[in-house]
């Protein structure tokens, strides 16, 4: 046996036994980040769990459901607005608290409204009080029952449009959350009975029927988001390649009206 061959052997069995220890240590590793990972896991878990929980306690109500006047569709839950045979129907799901719902009214709801008058669209609202779970805090609720008792004055549309221009910038913002912020905008419509709305709000009059709604939305899968926008069953909002503008909703409502 030569020096050169004395000197390779136990610089190669170091080298099998550093690599042997690197490959141990990696296995730790994974093992280590596989539990950490476990218990987050079962943490997240039971945070929600315990969330739902609390959640489903809370909203506990056994009075009886008052559906807004007009109300239509399965079991009452939709609002709707425009002629019922107008040839275009929007559908669109909503929460008082969605930013994206305000963005989107802000800018088609002049749009939206014009296309009603002129008998040409009409509009199926869904009033969801989601964000609620989700940023805690009553505003969307609150509001959803306000829209409702909106509703019943005849006053939907005026009250919603001015609902959605004075949404906070931020859903951690729960100023909807404020009884008597909703009075005040309810002051902002002309016309609005604001006897029988503010009893209405303070009574929440339809916080049994609002509750009805989002469990109907929940049990549901098509639609997972809000804003939500259906016309033929498509969400209009979901064609990045095609945004939704005031032109482009005119020009499929048109389409509907010639055909």
């Amino acid at each position: 046996m030569s020096k050169s061959a004395v000197r390779t052997q136990p610089r190669q069995a170091r080298d099998r036994l550093r690599a042997e220890r690197e490959s141990a240590d990696r296995r730790s590793r994974r093992v280590r980040q596989t539990a950490l990972s476990a218990a987050v896991v079962a943490t997240v878990t039971t945070v929600v769990a315990v969330a739902v929980v609390v959640q489903s306690g809370a909203a506990e109500d056994d009075r009886p459901v008052v559906v807004p006047s007009g109300a239509t569709g399965d079991d009452d839950l939709v609002i709707p607005g425009g002629p019922a045979d107008a040839p275009a129907t929007l559908t669109v799901y909503e929460d008082p608290r969605c930013p994206g719902c305000a963005r989107f009214e802000r800018a088609l709801h002049t749009t939206i409204n014009r296309l009603q008058d002129e008998g040409r669209l009409r509009v199926e609202y869904h009033v969801l009080s989601f964000v609620d779970r989700i940023v805690p805090g009553r505003g969307s609720k609150y509001a959803a029952n306000a829209l409702a008792a909106a509703q019943d004055a005849g006053k939907f549309r005026d009250f919603h449009d001015v609902l959605f221009a004075s949404q906070p910038s931020s859903e951690n913002d729960d100023s909807f959350g404020d009884e008597q912020v909703l009075l005040a905008l309810g002051k902002k419509v002309d016309g609005m009975d604001m006897e029988k709305f503010t009893a209405a709000v303070r009574n929440g009059t339809h916080d049994t029927w609002v509750n009805k709604v989002q469990q109907a939305f929940d049990r549901q899968t098509a639609v997972q988001a809000t804003p939500a926008v259906l016309f033929k069953g498509k969400d209009l909002l979901k064609d990045p390649g095609h945004p939704l503008t005031p032109e482009r909703l005119t020009r499929l409502v048109e389409a509907e009206t010639v055909s």
